[in-house]
């Protein structure tokens, strides 16, 4: 059972966290049924995005053996079996599917999109240069439309714009990391690594983090959000997503770290920006007046 849960990357599920956006952002993070929603609709992408890691691990597992750290992975290292793994993934993937039905159908539009990019991203997108991190940033925003959704809200453009460059951001400063720590298996590990060059993803990292603060601002500083909030001050947030992504960028130029997951559960200053934003935009939406 522990090996049955290491293969279901349970750590990764902060990145549903996405999900959570359009609860806040609509000023319905205190309405009851609203919350259930948007925390189902959050449930399901954990068991959606746990069921494409596994279909992913079986995938890889030859290639995964041959890498240092990934020769750990549960299939890798023999400790689950492919045919254990499949019955898992069946499990996750009928259960995802079952409940998103129960949500409505534009969100269970969504989860059929997320697990047919994801799947298209297993078997060739990974391959290709800049589509792989697209399919990733796309998988971001579908969280961001899917958690609209599931409280019957129209998904923000600002909103999903941002979240968007965002992940791109995060996707090349991975790739960045990647190619900075490059050994001898990192070309078998991810193909796609051949085609870039240190030059074109500071580039490419330095032009998303810059769109992810720009949309952002201008979705703080537009009309429409200035009406629907009843609030002009949501500008105020902005230096702490300002620090969160240089913080992200010095982490992963100077330290090399890969994994956005990791970064963001161990580094201490992250936490606290993302805290602070999270209670600004608090205060300021729901106390604004």
């Amino acid at each position: 059972m522990p090996n049955v849960l290491r293969l279901l990357r349970i750590k990764q599920w902060v990145k549903n966290l996405f999900v959570l956006a359009p609860l806040v952002f609509s000023k319905r993070f205190f309405d009851p049924s609203s919350f259930l929603l948007s925390f189902t609709a959050f449930l399901i992408f954990c068991l959606a995005s746990s069921a494409v890691y596994i279909l992913n691990d079986i995938r890889d597992a030859p290639l995964d053996r041959l890498h240092p750290k990934k020769r750990n992975r549960p299939i890798a290292s023999n400790r689950v079996s492919v045919r254990t793994a499949y019955v898992v993934f069946s499990i996750l993937l009928s259960a995802s599917v079952l409940m998103a039905i129960e949500v409505g159908l534009k969100f269970l539009a969504c989860i059929v999109v997320y697990l047919s990019l994801n799947v298209f991203y297993t078997f060739w997108g990974k391959y290709l240069v800049l589509i792989d991190v697209f399919c990733i940033a796309a998988g971001f925003a579908l969280r961001v439309m899917g958690g609209s959704y599931a409280i019957r809200v129209s998904p923000s453009g600002w909103l999903i714009t941002s979240t968007f460059f965002l992940s791109l951001f995060l996707g090349f400063s991975k790739r960045k990391a990647e190619l900075v720590s490059l050994d001898g298996n990192n070309h078998f590990q991810r193909p796609s690594l051949q085609f870039y060059d240190l030059d074109l993803l500071t580039n490419v990292v330095v032009s998303t983090g810059t769109g992810a603060i720009v949309f952002y601002t201008l979705y703080t500083l537009d009309v429409r959000t200035i009406e629907q909030f009843g609030t002009d001050k949501l500008y105020l947030t902005v230096p702490f997503v300002c620090y969160g992504v240089f913080r992200y960028m010095f982490l992963s130029m100077h330290r090399g770290e890969e994994d956005p997951t990791d970064v963001l559960t161990k580094d201490r200053s992250l936490w606290i920006a993302i805290g602070l934003w999270f209670f600004s935009v608090m205060m300021i939406l729901y106390l604004g007046r």
